[in-house]
């Protein structure tokens, strides 16, 4: 009578064990709405084994167990919660492992005592245990490893579905483990060692595409830095040339005062003096926007200083429809390609620069010659250089985050940028 009792409490345990687990291994939270749900799916699943049970026999029952409860429930968690089938078949499984630690404690209390009230009892109570302790310490992290890309989640669910599939075919459906065969003693290193090298190979990967990224991140970190710097010191020179300005009237009272006492070469000597200040100052003033207008000084002083024409039209308001930071961020990238596009032409060298603000939308449109016609893939363009292409990616990259779009094309031997870019809500 004990004995009945203990296997039927192991039995349930067991299953709302696999049930629970299962659930909040995916990340459903654990909150009494979908105890209830679980539960009730428990009931259900509960009453159509023991039908099965009752017309077929308990043998033939436990080896259908696969259908009658795993099946239901990774269609259950699919269809209620809405995680992806692939998720599902790996939490079941995973579950499916897990219930391994109850199992061998039991059959270890089996072997010792010689006594099946013990191993149903040890089973139940270690049940317990390995519930708590993954609810308490393992659901978050699989909750966040589940959310991988699929490629990710075949190799995470690899081994449980290996170790699924035989234990069902070497202990559940034969006697195989159990048969002394080689073969299938050492099966489960085999499948480990496979799993193991396809691990490393896919954690290469993910390393290096990671590194890759974290390469990129510093690079843009820097380059705003840089950016930040340069806006500051023309913000800094506006700030110099409105001192300048305020003391002008001091200057020309000085060059008077000079040239009254005969000494006009040092009135020109002053005077040259005060102008070289000047020209450390100057920042053409394009719009109402001022980190426009810092921005594209910037690059009007790099061209000049390679004998590069830049023609810039800039129609937009003091207040931008994107943050400045951002738009200053895709323009430098812009005309820091087309910059190292020129170095490396022979012929004509010229940028042309529009930008448009229409309503909510801001409109800009960068052009420069080109002697080679550049690789595009999926309508981006590739440099095989290392090093190089970071600026292209840069402005895509900011493009998305700012919800606009952005054309790359080569037209009558010129290689044309069109960005636009709405208002940020």
């Amino acid at each position: 009578m004990i004995l009945q009792l203990l296997t039927g409490i192991h039995n349930l345990t067991t299953l709302l064990f696999g049930i629970f687990i299962s659930a909040f291994f995916l990340g459903v939270k654990p909150i009494m709405k979908n105890f209830g749900k679980l539960l009730l799916f428990a009931f259900v699943d509960v009453f159509f084994y023991w039908g099965i049970n009752l017309f077929t026999g308990t043998a033939f029952a436990n080896q259908l167990y696969p259908v009658l409860v795993h099946l239901p429930l990774i269609l259950f968690l699919f269809l209620c919660y809405r995680y992806s089938l692939l998720s599902c078949c790996i939490s079941v499984f995973s579950a499916y492992l897990c219930c391994q630690f109850s199992n061998w404690i039991g059959l270890s209390a089996l072997t010792l005592t010689k006594n099946p009230v013990w191993y149903y009892s040890t089973r139940i109570a270690m049940t317990f245990i390995t519930f708590f302790f993954l609810f308490k310490f393992v659901r978050r992290t699989t909750q966040t490893i589940f959310f991988k890309e699929n490629k990710e989640l075949v190799i995470i669910g690899f081994l449980p579905f290996i170790y699924y599939i035989f234990d069902y075919a070497s202990t559940k459906f034969s006697n195989l483990l159990y048969s002394g065969n080689k073969v299938v003693v050492e099966f489960m290193g085999f499948a480990f060692s496979i799993g193991y090298l396809i691990f490393l190979l896919v954690y290469f990967k993910e390393s290096e595409k990671k590194s890759e990224i974290r390469q990129y991140s510093d690079r843009m970190e820097m380059q705003l830095i840089s950016l930040q710097k340069e806006i500051e010191q023309v913000r800094n020179s506006e700030q110099t040339l409105a001192i300048l300005r305020h003391d002008m009237r001091h200057h020309l009272n000085l060059i008077l005062s000079m040239l009254n006492q005969n000494h006009p070469e040092k009135a020109i000597s002053y005077i040259q003096e005060i102008g070289t200040a000047y020209d450390d100052t100057i920042v053409t003033r394009y719009c109402k926007n001022e980190t426009l207008n810092s921005v594209i000084s910037i690059y009007k002083t790099r061209f000049l200083e390679r004998n590069i024409n830049f023609l810039p039209e800039i129609y937009v308001q003091k207040d931008l429809p994107c943050p400045d930071l951002s738009l200053c961020t895709i323009l430098s990238n812009a005309l820091e390609n087309a910059l190292h596009a020129l170095e490396h032409t022979s012929s004509e060298k010229w940028v042309s620069l529009h930008i448009m603000q229409k309503e909510n939308l801001l409109l800009l449109e960068i052009k420069n010659p080109i002697e080679t016609m550049p690789k595009f893939i999926d309508g981006i363009p590739i440099s095989d250089k290392k090093g190089h292409g970071i600026g292209t990616k840069s402005i895509v990259y900011y493009v998305q985050q700012l919800n606009g779009q952005c054309h790359f094309s080569v037209e009558e031997h010129c290689f044309v940028l069109k960005i636009i870019l709405s208002r940020c809500i």
